[in-house]
């Protein structure tokens, strides 16, 4: 009996080096869909309101939904388990992010204290993780300890700013946010010698995370053209438009990052790839947003609406700019990061120039269609000349 509960509720152990590469478990995808349903509200909201103030309020809310996502990932990574506790944690991890889903539309106003208080239980539960991880494997405190100290901070923040309101409410969950973010740092120095192993699934988790926003965003374009009241041929055209510039995303991305392995054997080039999907999936939700607007009210768009959806073209680019300096090398690579990136630099800022000279919001997405277009057909002699063509293990 005493070994059967050993096997249920297992203590969580460090995945050795040289241990075998996991798939991505139906839990975790399951886990995942969560996330599909508070970005998708983050990104409603957005539509409805092409402006400055919601770009911040959007932002200020998206980072902290991708930190837990991110902090999930990468516990998993080190000290997934295949039992009941997992079970239990997980079943709490996704309600803590539903309670985020449910206050995201406003989460900085009349409920920011359920968002506040759903992502200060989130933060505990892996925070909670992560002590336990340590007590079990001695080893690694060097790391998780600073993890519990700093994250800890960081949740006594966001449960006190939960109760306030105003500008010292945003100071809070802001300076709790910084710490978040700038904790790991503070670890890359133990880290090669506390985790050993490179990465075993992280490129397929982070690859279907771009799914999910990409998913999204295709949502947002369908919810859009189920708002219209009158199908007139501009909307047809936008939705059309639409989702051509969506695919686009899809083709760059995985065709120049997303089918590569990141460089897991230098500590900041890992942790940039990790960080710099942030701006990428930003981006990839901001034009989805911008083209859910734009399918859903008729007439000409707003100046906001142009401006918000070339400037998420410009950061999904540069994202994938930085991301390429990343990778590790292919033996056969037609392109290099660095040849690459003046395409790159001179794409987000021709992106950034067309809502000066393109009033009409059909003109702009063709405009982007066509940016795409150039990288598009140099990604694909890439994936020609890497010999992926033909292979049926390609994710």
């Amino acid at each position: 009996m005493w070994r059967n509960v050993r096997l249920w509720w297992q203590t969580p152990q460090l995945h050795a080096p040289g241990e075998d590469a996991r798939r991505v478990t139906w839990l975790e995808l399951f886990y995942d869909l969560v996330f599909v349903v508070v970005i998708s509200r983050l990104a409603h909201h957005l539509a409805g309101h092409p402006d400055a103030r919601s770009l911040g309020e959007f932002l200020l809310l998206f980072v902290p939904v991708w930190w837990v996502w991110l902090s999930v990932a990468y516990y998993n990574e080190r000290f997934e388990t295949y039992d009941l506790s997992f079970r239990a944690v997980t079943f709490f991890q996704m309600l803590a992010v539903a309670g985020m889903a449910a206050t995201a539309e406003y989460g900085l106003g009349k409920t920011a204290t359920g968002f506040a208080l759903s992502y200060a239980f989130a933060r505990a539960l892996i925070t909670w993780m992560w002590w336990r991880a340590g007590r079990h494997n001695p080893g690694v405190r060097p790391v998780t300890d600073v993890y519990v100290r700093g994250f800890s901070a960081s949740i006594v923040l966001w449960t006190v700013a939960a109760f306030l309101t105003g500008p010292l409410a945003l100071i809070l969950k802001g300076v709790g946010l910084l710490i978040d973010l700038v904790t790991p740092l503070l670890t890359l120095a133990d880290q090669p010698r506390v985790f050993p192993a490179p990465a075993r699934k992280l490129p397929e988790r982070f690859g279907l995370f771009v799914i999910i926003v990409l998913g999204e965003s295709l949502v947002g374009v369908v919810n859009g053209l189920a708002e219209v009241e009158t199908l007139g041929p501009v909307t047809v055209l936008r939705f059309v438009l639409g989702l051509l510039l969506g695919f686009g995303l899809w083709w760059v991305y995985f065709d120049y990052i997303g089918r590569r392995e990141p460089d897991s054997h230098n500590r900041w080039r890992f942790l940039a790839w990790s960080y710099l999907h942030l701006p990428l999936v930003v981006g990839i939700t901001l034009i989805g947003a911008m083209v859910e607007h734009a399918v859903a009210v008729e007439g000409p768009a707003e100046p906001g609406v142009r401006w918000l959806l070339a400037g998420g073209f410009a950061l999904f680019y540069l994202a994938c700019m930085g991301l390429e300096f990343t990778l590790e090398p292919e033996k056969e690579l037609l392109f290099t990061a660095r040849q690459l990136a003046p395409l790159r630099l001179l794409t987000a800022g021709v992106a950034l120039t067309l809502p000066l000279f393109l009033t009409s919001l059909s003109g702009l997405v063709l405009g982007l269609i066509f940016l795409h277009l150039l990288h598009a057909g140099l990604g694909v002699r890439a994936w020609f000349a890497s010999g992926n063509v033909g292979r049926t293990d390609m994710h």
